[in-house]
């Protein structure tokens, strides 16, 4: 009885099986990025369904548009320098350059995107 129980052991800790394709798919950060927006856009359909498109305008979307259009507008004309800027680091490039720069934005982004 106690060989037994040994060679169970030893045959579970022998090897971990390898994902399958699919698995690695399906848990990948692009499929989970799918099942967020599609998760998002069920519950929004759901709200319309449960109180009505015209009720949903009238008290989700115009209160919303109201307070974020005007702070986005903001936003957008106080970058427009940084953007003239950046679009003249790109225009004065030579081409090997501009693949430098493209790299180094990548960077910079991933580097937020991480934080």
């Amino acid at each position: 009885m106690t060989a037994r129980v040994k060679s169970r052991r030893s045959l579970r800790s022998a090897q971990v099986p390898a994902m399958k394709p699919i698995s690695r798919i399906a848990l990948s950060r692009p499929a989970r990025t799918a099942y967020y927006v599609l998760g998002t856009m069920g519950l929004a359909a759901l709200a319309v369904a449960l109180i009505g498109p015209k009720r949903l305008q009238r008290e989700v979307i115009k209160p919303l548009r109201g307070t974020i259009e005007p702070k986005a507008e903001k936003l957008w004309a106080d970058s427009k320098p940084l953007r003239d800027q950046i679009a003249g680091l790109f225009q004065s490039a030579t081409p090997s350059g501009r693949a430098r720069l493209v790299r180094s934005f990548q960077s910079w982004i991933g580097h937020f995107h991480a934080t």
